[in-house]
């Protein structure tokens, strides 16, 4: 009887505790390319919000950031003090020094150390950069954060879920080729044939536009979804300069139209939406609605993605998928097990 009672006790235990990806247990079945995920533009380009001293894209740190729900990290990457160090820095190190790539991995590193049944990709960018890519790799295996790395790209997409179970829970886009080819591990994937980068960025007024119409093999969609200006820093002037303005309508509605504007022009799913200060607007509601989960305010009209397969007409109780209840019968089970055990601790 105690046997089973231990055995009633733990399948409870199981029932309750659903296992999640990327925060919603919904995420688990579906491929990697089939989530679609906010990422950070130049996430390490941090300027203080209320008393800026450089211009900067991003309002929080890779830390919040991930804490956040933000799941694509963007890092330019640009030769050092050294041919052996490897900055991060935007639009260059005298407007924005973000530190050095090995700095911001071991945050990364870190931070899935903490976090393991998420998933994270970094994207490495800049064509033609000035990095040794041997001193990119180098950052990689001395931060630690190589051991996540999902090796090569595969032939089809996994789940998060088998992601997750493999240890395989960060990803390296790499948009240069020489580094994309100096790994020999494989871990840097290349842009040219499996991430599609759609147009942008954006000048305020521009119409959010999606070309390239030039898909190949690609499989991966990132829309960059941000507003830069030209401006003058330090004597010089810079075309690509961030633009912290109307940033409730930026990464507000204008997020939702791009997204759903770019998905009826392609033939992939959107997996990353690219966005400047994203702590700012509501980009948590419409990224709900692109991956088919939930939100506050919810209703039947809600749209599913096509690999989707969902009722919309099922009713939407919460913004997460509640454990299973418990049936009636094992309510009082359990409870004859509690009797059970109070009754021995007595007669002890």
């Amino acid at each position: 009887m105690l046997a089973l009672c231990l055995l009633l006790q733990l399948s409870a235990g199981v029932r309750a505790a659903a296992k999640v990806c990327n925060q919603h247990e919904e995420l688990c079945s579906r491929a990697y390319n089939d989530v679609t995920s906010i990422s950070t533009h130049a996430s390490f380009a941090v300027t203080n919000q209320t008393k800026p001293t450089k211009p900067g894209t991003q309002f929080k740190g890779i830390n919040d950031q991930l804490n956040d729900g933000v799941r694509g990290l963007h890092f330019n990457i640009m030769q050092g003090s050294s041919a052996s160090q490897v900055s991060l820095c935007y639009p260059d190190c005298t407007v924005n020094d973000g530190g050095t790539l090995l700095d911001s991995l071991k945050v990364v590193k870190a931070w899935l150390d903490a976090n393991k049944n998420d998933v994270v990709t970094i994207f490495l960018e800049g064509v033609g950069t000035d990095a040794s890519p041997t001193a990119v790799v180098k950052a990689f295996t001395d931060s630690g954060a190589d051991k996540y790395a999902l090796m090569g790209k595969p032939k089809s997409w996994p789940t998060l879920e088998k992601m997750i179970d493999d240890g395989t829970t960060l990803v390296v886009f790499a948009e240069d080729p020489n580094i994309a080819a100096a790994n020999s591990k494989g871990y840097f994937i290349s842009y040219e044939d499996t991430v599609l980068k759609l147009d942008g960025p954006f000048r305020y007024g521009d119409e959010w536009t999606c070309g390239p119409w030039n898909r190949t093999s690609q499989s991966i969609m990132l829309i960059p979804h941000f507003i830069v200006q030209t401006a003058t820093y330090g004597g010089a002037t810079y075309n690509n300069m961030p633009y912290p303005f109307n940033l409730g309508t930026t990464n507000g509605y204008q997020y939702e139209f791009h997204a759903v504007s770019c998905r009826g022009g392609q033939s992939i799913w959107i997996n990353f939406m690219e966005v400047d200060f994203y702590d700012q607007g509501d980009l948590k509601t419409p990224t709900l609605k692109l991956n088919a989960l939930p939100y506050e305010g919810d209703n039947k009209k809600n749209f599913y993605p096509e690999f989707f397969d969902a009722d919309p007409d099922a009713p939407i109780a919460s913004a997460s998928t509640p454990a299973a209840p418990l049936s009636t019968a094992w309510h009082i089970a359990l409870g004859a097990c509690l009797l059970l055990s109070l009754f021995n601790a007595l007669r002890i």
